[in-house]
């Protein structure tokens, strides 16, 4: 189960992407990954905020030789980076070529998190579905993009 992001107390419900990341959560709780860490970015934006979030896995919680970054932003979708030892840092973000779409459907996500959290490898496959309640999310932020204004 995934707690509220630092700085957001109580506010990350109301949020109307936390549904996608609520959905991606339960995804991968059904597979057994230990919850990674939530945090929530607004960066600004000329009709609203644009929304990102990142869940991440640090080496204890991992099979490889470090921690994994899963970041998602609403207009450009899922990425990953791997996260070494101090020394080496975190490698620069690359895209999660295999999830296709903006809101992949959670499943997807989970196959690819388990894939890189269990061995540090990207998946093979390609997942082109999107989440089925996708749309009713998109409209919901716009809805809230008008109310900020």
């Amino acid at each position: 189960m995934l707690l509220d992001p630092p700085g957001w107390p109580g506010c990350a419900q109301g949020l109307p992407h936390w549904p996608y990341l609520q959905a991606v959560d339960q995804a991968l709780t059904a597979r057994g990954i230990p919850p990674g860490a939530v945090c929530i970015d607004r960066a600004g934006r000329a009709h609203g905020d644009t929304m990102s979030m990142e869940l991440s896995w640090d080496v204890s919680r991992t099979a490889g030789p470090g921690g994994v970054r899963f970041h998602w932003d609403e207009d450009t979708g899922w990425s990953y980076a791997t996260v070494r030892l101090i020394r080496d840092g975190a490698l620069p973000r690359r895209p999660l070529v295999p999830l296709q779409r903006v809101f992949a459907a959670p499943e997807a996500v989970a196959d690819t998190a388990e894939s890189l959290v269990r061995s540090w490898r990207t998946p093979t496959g390609e997942y082109g579905a999107e989440w089925d309640q996708a749309r009713e999310v998109r409209t919901a932020i716009s809805a809230f993009r008008q109310s900020v204004r």
